[in-house]
This record gives structure tokens, sequence and C-alpha cells, in this order.
């Protein structure tokens, strides 16, 4: 049943009075309304029926909306109010924000590479990030950072809306969970979000990155045919680069938006403040030549093998440790007389201890896509400690080992009563290497590799024929 609001509904026992909607999506839809109390128009915004209809998910939707609330920035939409109207087909919880007269940033993305300007990129950038560093100082990572999601007022400032709603829909147990769903929009998902590992604000980072090339391109690095693809290029394909993509632009502007698009979160910078400061540097001047998209050996190299769990938190700089190569050709008069200008690095130096992220996570509610998410690959991160890898796999050896043979060990009694002899104990470690084999093989399968997967499938075969024969084999001596 539908819960969508109408043109001249009143909510709040007639406070708000509803206009017309300007937005909707899978997951919510945005209504201009008007505040009788204190004269002004707000934005309305709906939680789907499918999501309203579980308790736990309204009472998280208005934990997080509260949390929100709290964060006031000029580059954030305000959010007022969060209420529950009773109606017919159940209560419906909804968000009463600030009304920004404005349009969405998609709606004034460039169609082909170069008619964007280069200035106007980097501050919509810098703003974005003005939006995260306060966001992501109070534990609120947004996890759908898209041009959709960002408003441009009337006088050119951006705002970021929709902070921490997607948390309220990730919550376990909700409709989205339970049927494997993924939150945020393909292609400016960050690898970590489609291998189903935790985020931090360095996915909204690399998310940004997104945001930042489609600005300079015109189109976004990864496309596909379905979410599914676009995951698997975002987790393994090298990003293009902008010379590549038709975009002329300097050369420590694509080592930014190189970085922004690591696909290990420890190459990129190490949070909001980092990549704010460099893109303030690259306005203030510090840009360098432009890079030739065209040249043989261009000043920006093509990124290296995709590398998705990295061993050590040291990034690659794009340009190799001695910068960015100077454009060949004999030097003009007035550059012999001008004193060379020391280039400035690509980016600062990693910080050695990344920031503190955690406590309450706040998400983006998408929009867009709400598709199946992919599997995670089958091993612990990588920033994870050795000793933590390890004994992550051997715990899951060991209760297969230990499931299988308490019931091979259960199955022996009941068959041969007290008559444990012969090939049973043999049998019984058998069972056991054959189930943690099966065990084995099925984490392998769930890798998205042909030869990963040709191998587990043998090892499952190989498993299960061993263990069929085990059990045939029990069965024989209990007659």
């Amino acid at each position: 049943m539908s819960m969508g609001l109408t043109e001249g509904q009143l909510l709040d026992q007639g406070r708000y009075v509803v206009e017309e909607r300007i937005g909707a999506g899978g997951m919510a839809a945005v209504y201009r309304a008007r505040d009788t109390e204190l004269e002004r128009t707000v934005a309305v915004k709906t939680m789907s029926a499918a999501l309203a209809a579980e308790e736990s998910g309204r009472e998280r939707f208005r934990r997080e909306a509260r949390a929100v609330a709290r964060l006031s920035h000029p580059h954030v939409v305000a959010v007022y109010d969060v209420r529950e109207e009773a109606l017919p087909a159940g209560p419906l919880p909804y968000l009463v924000m600030e009304y920004v007269d404005g349009e969405t940033l998609a709606a004034s993305m460039p169609a082909e590479p170069g008619a964007a300007n280069l200035d106007r990129s980097l501050r919509i950038t810098g703003e974005i990030l003005d939006a995260l560093a306060a966001s992501h100082e109070h534990g609120m990572v947004h996890r759908d950072i898209k041009p959709a999601n960002v408003m441009v007022c009337r006088d050119g400032s951006v705002k970021v809306m929709d902070f921490g709603i997607a948390h309220a829909l990730e919550a376990p147990g909700t409709a989205l969970t339970r049927t494997g769903t993924a939150i945020g929009t393909p292609h400016y998902m960050s690898p970590e979000q489609f291998e189903g590992r935790a985020v931090d604000g360095r996915s909204d980072l690399y998310s940004l990155g997104v945001v930042l090339f489609e600005l300079l391109t015109g189109a976004v690095p990864f496309d596909a045919d379905s979410g599914f693809q676009v995951g698997y290029q975002h987790v393994t394909k090298p990003p293009p680069t902008l010379g590549e993509r038709g975009a002329e632009v300097p050369a420590a502007v694509e080592a930014l938006v190189a970085r922004a698009l690591a696909k290990d979160p420890a190459d990129r910078f190490a949070d909001a403040d980092a990549m704010r400061a460099e893109v303030r540097r690259l306005r203030e001047g510090g840009v360098g030549p432009a890079a030739d998209p065209h040249a043989a050996t261009g000043p920006v190299p093509a990124p290296g093998p995709t590398r998705i769990y990295a061993q050590t938190p040291t990034p690659t700089p794009p340009f190799g440790p001695s910068g960015p190569p100077t454009p060949a050709g004999p030097p003009t008069p007035a550059a012999a007389a001008t004193p060379a200008t020391p280039v400035a690095a690509p980016y600062p130096a990693p910080a050695q201890t990344p920031p503190p992220y955690g406590g309450a996570t706040g998400q983006q509610p998408p929009l867009q896509w709400t598709g199946p998410a992919a599997a995670p690959l089958y091993r612990p991160p990588a920033d994870a400690p050795a000793g933590t890898r390890l004994g992550r796999w051997a715990r899951r050896l060991v209760r297969a080992y230990v499931l299988f043979l308490v019931g091979g060990l259960c199955a022996v009694v009941y068959l041969n009563r007290s008559e444990l002899e012969g090939l049973t104990i043999p049998a019984l470690g058998a069972l056991g290497c054959a189930a943690a084999g099966i065990w084995v093989a099925a984490g392998v399968l769930a890798r998205a590799r042909r030869l990963q997967r040709l191998a587990g499938l043998l090892a499952l075969l190989g498993n299960s024929y061993v263990l069929l024969t085990v059990l045939n084999e029990m069965a024989a001596r209990s007659r």
C-alpha cells in the first residue's frame, strides 16, 4: 500500500502543509512544505512504506535523525525536526529539513571533458570536504556522496544533504539487511563498501574522488550495465586518468584524483582535512603545468596493478619519488630569465597513525540503487593483525572439524552401539578432514576468479567423495 503524501495534506496536527513532491527514490521521497508556525518553507523527507513497516527501523531512523540534527554547518542541509505521522497504511516517520533554493549538482554536471571550470570544480570539492570534515568529527560517515546528494544554491555555494539515514536503513534485522541489499549508488561506492567491509571517513573521500572525476571529465570512471559489474571494476580495475578521458588538467590535479581513488583506504588521504588542505593549495596556485594526455610518456602514468588488501599502509605516489616530470622542450627566453619554482610534492606524506573513526556512524539514504550486495571476499581485512587473520581461519576450521566429528561420533555410536573398533577412529578423522576441506572450498568458491573457482570446485567434489565413502563404509560395517 502506498504511503505517499498528497498536495495539501497536513502533518503534525496541521503545522506542516505539503505543497508538492520535489524528489523520490527507492528509499525515500522529498516534499516541499510550509511550516505554518514559523512561516517558512521546509523540505519533508519520508521513509518508504517497506522500511517504515518495522518498529525497529523507525526507532533507529529517529535516533539517527536526532544525531544529524545536532550537526550544524553552513555546507550541510540542516535537519529541524523528526516526526511520525499516523496514516491509514501505518505509521510514517519523516524528517523536516532546510529547504534549499537551487538544484542538485547532478543537474549541472558537464556533458564532456573540459566543459567544467577547474577552479569551480575544486571550490565545490573543497566545500563538500568542509561538510565531511564536520560530520566525521561527530563520528558520522555519509556513505553515499554523489552529485544527487549535493545541492547547489543560487549563490553558487553547495550543501550536502541526507547525513545519517542510511545507518538506520542498514541496521541488522531490517528489511534491507535481511535481503542482502547494499546501501549506496554503485558508480560512487568505495571498494570496501562493495566488499562488505567496515567503512570509515575515507570511504567518503573515495566517493568524492568519483564526483570530482565526473566534474572534470563529464563521466564517472567506471560504468557498466549492472551494479555488480560496476562494483567489480571499483574493486579490481585501476581507474583511468583524467587525461585518458580527454581532460587537460595540471599534473597535481591528476595526483589529487588518483590518490582519492586509491583502492586501499590507507593509500588515500588520512582524513577530510588533509584532502581539503591539498585542494586549497591547488586553488591558491600550486597546480603546476598541465598534463599532456597525448605524450608518449605522460606525467601521470596509468596506475599499477590493483592491490585490494595492502600489506603496509604506505601509499605509492603516482609520479614516483622524484615528483612529476617537467615538459620537454627548449626553454623560452622569459623562462630562462625566471628562476625555477620548486615543484611541491603531489600530496603530503600520510599520517603515521590514521585518525580514529568509530562511535555512532551515520550513513546516507540511497535514492537510486538497492540491488543485492556483492559477496564479501572470504578473508579478513588486510589491516587486521596477522595473528587475528590466522586465528579466524583456525577457528573456522576447528568449528567445522568439531561439528562433523561430533556428528560422526553420534552416528557411529548409534550404528555400531559399543563396537568402536576397526575403521571407526580413522573414519572419524577422515570425516573431520573432509568437512574442513569442504568448508575451505566453499570459501574459495566465494571468490570471483575463475582459477580459484575451479580449484574450489575440485576440492569440494574431492572432499565430498571422501565424506560419502567414509559414511558408506561406516554403514556397511554396522550391518
